[in-house]
């Protein structure tokens, strides 16, 4: 049955093409009697949220040029209010004149539906609090920008110029954990030292007690943010929440949520108890719109479902979080979302020629698969464009996730964030033919590609993608990184082109194979496998306590997995010789400290200096590190940067499928 619905339409029709339905709600109801059908949408905002059931299987959902599903409202002249006096004091001149005003209880909303400032970043620690709230915040967005909670400076960030008192923290300084303070209720949250101009400018505020500080507080791939106190007679900031590893001078961070710092078009201010909305709008005429729903636009659990062609934007959640199998999210462009953009779970669903852009958070989200079967999940994100996300939340927010068994991320453009491209965590997933550019642009302890902390995380394959311009004038990242023993890892075929730090990083895990890449342009270490866990476990190496008794992390997760079941032995047969003895000689190249099985070779590396990159002693020992072809010039090499193509390949090298590679390959 097909099933039509536009906004000239009415719920008493009959649904058809010249009598369609006014909402989705009914249309879905009219669906869910004709199992099978295809419903329609034509151009035009609908305000609705689709949650969908078994009921709701095999029904296609198409929608037409300019159908969009919102979660927000617009404020109009309706909600506008003369600027109160007691803000426009508080204001510069310039700001007073643009700024607009706005009575959210005028458009009908509560205290309940603002809320308070929640914390962002993923690595807060407001959890630790009693009473301290946690959630997804409110958005504004003008010209359907996402707007900025009133900050200074309103560009980049400050540095801390001292730390007087780092709290009660987990671990300080580095590699120097307090198991103690893990289960601490209300840590100390500690003291930090403003510079003298910052410190000049918090007096000029007139009430401070609003303010917020969100930072990179010791490390950079470790966002928090923390309402913050101030004693200005001797510069000192108060956080009220610890920063979970501590905090150092020059450390990056800025100040927000004070109105004072309202001062350029894009910020914003809410008064948490009255309601009223101060917003400079990006352009003059722009209009400003909030996100008024907190849940998913599209939400549920089905199968074979299709659902295309729509855009979704300005809510408080995920743009869609759907679960079930076979399933097919196609041609969607999600934008404005404060969480992911898609979020899929469940096996065999296809995520296509879809566009991710101006997320919170990140991008598309795939899980699936079993590790204790092995079973593949097979969702699979194909042909989409995620750019310009992870806007609040600065780390660890990738394009692309996957996590569990078996899943695929192939033929995606990813671009333009503060930290990661592709995560993935489990099993046997596939990622290739990705286009992935102007990535890492705030982090200098990431990858491009990236995955840690599994001995047993085997059979995933990076392959045929391109990595290009990784890092940014500031930060220097990696392009492929496993991290802290991943393990069990191949990639073969793949370009990576000014990778600011190593081109590869395998951090001490065993079994990585890298073999048959090509590594060129501005690169400290085409290559480096360090042997960390080895370091740690023999010689006290600053990974030690990951290692080096029983109970530590690498220890646990491996009796956590179900390495020695019969799914594992028959698919991993090396790991079910792993010796886990501590009475074993730790040169055995079972111990899985050891980078046994190590393989760098075949690569083409063209580097400046004439060098494979930085090879620890033990991986041509426990592995190969052979048949490597080094370049100090891109002319040497007989590589065009270009084209991507090479003149004359050396002997055995095979061939590299360039014409495929990215969204149109």
């Amino acid at each position: 049955m097909n099933i039509f619905v536009a906004k000239t339409g009415n719920d008493a029709n009959a649904g058809t093409k010249d009598f369609p339905f006014l909402t989705l709600g009914r249309a879905q109801e009219e669906a869910r009697r004709n199992p099978g059908s295809t419903v329609t949408v034509s151009a035009g905002e609908y305000r609705e949220n689709l949650v969908f059931g078994k009921e709701d299987s095999g029904t296609r959902w198409t929608g037409e040029e300019g159908a969009v599903l919102t979660g927000g409202a617009e404020l109009t002249e309706k909600e506008q209010i003369a600027l109160p006096g007691e803000f426009a004091a508080r204001l510069t001149q310039d700001a007073a004149e643009n700024v607009r005003a706005y009575d959210l209880k005028l458009l009908g909303l509560t205290k309940e539906d603002w809320g308070p400032v929640l914390p962002i970043g993923g690595f807060h620690t407001a959890t630790r609090y009693d009473g301290a709230p946690t959630g997804t915040n409110l958005e504004f967005f003008s010209g359907e920008r996402r707007m900025t909670l009133a900050r200074y400076p309103n560009d980049g960030f400050l540095k801390l110029e001292a730390i007087f008192d780092v709290g009660e923290v987990n671990e300080f300084p580095a590699q120097n954990y307090w198991r103690c303070n893990n289960s601490l209720r209300n840590p100390r949250g500690g003291c930090y030292i403003l510079d003298r101009e910052t410190n000049e400018r918090v007096k000029g505020w007139r009430d401070p007690s609003t303010a917020w500080a969100f930072g990179y507080f010791m490390w950079d791939w470790a966002d928090s943010s923390t309402p913050v106190s101030f004693y200005t007679d001797n510069r000192a900031m108060y956080p009220k929440y610890v920063s979970n590893y501590g905090a150092r001078a020059g450390a990056l961070y800025y100040l927000y949520n004070v109105p004072e710092e309202l001062d350029t078009p894009g910020e914003y201010y809410l008064d948490r108890e009255t309601g009223i909305l101060l917003a400079w709008p990006i352009g003059r005429e722009d209009a400003i719109s909030l996100s008024v729903s907190s849940s998913p636009l599209v939400s549920g659990r089905a199968d074979g479902l299709i659902f295309e062609g729509f855009t979704l934007t300005c809510v408080r959640a995920n743009g869609v979080d759907l679960k079930g199998k076979g399933n097919v999210l196609r041609r969607l462009l999600v934008k404005n979302a404060a969480d992911h953009g898609i979020v899929v779970g469940g096996h065999d669903n296809l995520v296509e020629e879809c566009e991710v852009t101006r997320t919170g958070r990140g991008g598309i989200y795939l899980s699936g698969g079993s590790r204790t079967t092995l079973e593949p999940g097979n969702n699979r994100a194909e042909r989409c464009y995620i750019h310009d996300y992870s806007e609040v939340h600065g780390t660890y927010q990738a394009g692309v996730s996957l996590s569990g068994v078996g899943n695929i991320c192939r033929h995606c453009e990813i671009c333009r964030s503060p930290h990661i491209a592709v995560a993935y965590g489990g099993n046997d997933h596939l990622i290739e033919y990705n286009d992935i550019h102007d990535e890492v642009l705030h982090s200098s302890d990431a990858g491009a590609i990236y995955a840690g902390f599994d001995w047993c995380g085997h059979g995933t394959v990076i392959r045929y993608n391109l990595l290009r311009n990784i890092g940014s004038d500031e930060f220097s990242p990696d392009g492929i990184y496993w991290d802290d023993g991943q393990s069990g890892q191949t990639a073969y075929g793949n370009i990576l082109l000014d990778v600011r730090k190593n081109g590869f990083l395998a951090g001490g895990g065993f079994e990585n194979v890298i073999r048959d890449n090509i590594i060129a342009g501005n690169c400290r270490y085409p290559i480096q496998y360090d042997q960390r866990n080895r370091d740690g476990f023999c010689f006290g190496g600053w990974a030690r306590q990951a290692v080096n008794t029983p109970e530590a992390p690498h220890w646990q997760k491996l009796r956590a997995t179900p390495y020695l079941s019969e799914p594992w032995r028959k698919k991993y047969p090396t790991l079910a010789r792993l010796k886990t003895d501590f009475s074993t000689d730790p040169d055995d190249p079972d111990f899985p400290i050891n980078p046994t099985g190590a393989v760098v070779e075949g690569n083409i590396v063209i580097n400046e200096a004439g060098t494979l990159g930085v090879i620890a002693d033990s991986v041509p020992v426990y592995g190969r590190v052979e048949n490597n072809h080094v370049f100090r010039t891109n002319e040497e090499a007989g590589f065009d940067p270009v084209t991507l193509e090479l003149e004359n390949p050396p002997e055995g090298f095979p061939p590299i499928p360039v014409g495929k590679i990215g969204r149109n390959g």
